[in-house]
């Protein structure tokens, strides 16, 4: 069975999402992503079903690619999550700085997808399983 790989990111990054996927799928990895359950400009009154979903995804998952591309605070909470049960966290920063928080989660940060995909590959492989 392949790893599964948790897509965080500002909902918007749709670019992101598409190239993560792709990248991920060619190294084997299923990306799971949380834009499934597209609830952008109607998240009022649905934020437990959002947010349990998310954690449930996270919870199903063996790592996380994180894009801190941008300032989002749905991502750092996913990230935080991610890191507070021992999933390894993986940062794109598309070049941004990276703040200090998303650092200590993260067990990698890379301003390039390819490099963060091939960062969160090696990171797999090293992971028991």
């Amino acid at each position: 069975m392949a790893d599964r790989v948790y897509l965080a990111g500002p909902p918007f990054a749709e670019e992101y999402r598409r190239r993560a996927a792709l990248l991920l799928r060619g190294a084997g990895i299923e990306p799971v992503d949380p834009m499934r359950r597209d609830f952008r400009g109607n998240t009022t009154g649905h934020e437990a079903e959002i947010v349990e979903g998310d954690l449930e995804d996270i919870r199903g998952c063996e790592a996380m690619l994180a894009a801190f591309t941008a300032p989002d605070e749905g991502t750092a909470m996913e990230a935080w999550y991610a890191h507070s049960l021992g999933k390894p966290v993986i940062a794109y920063t598309g070049g941004s700085p990276c703040h200090p928080w998303a650092a200590y989660v993260s067990a990698e940060i890379r301003a390039d997808l390819e490099d963060a995909v091939g960062a969160l590959v090696e990171t797999l492989s090293r992971v028991p399983g």
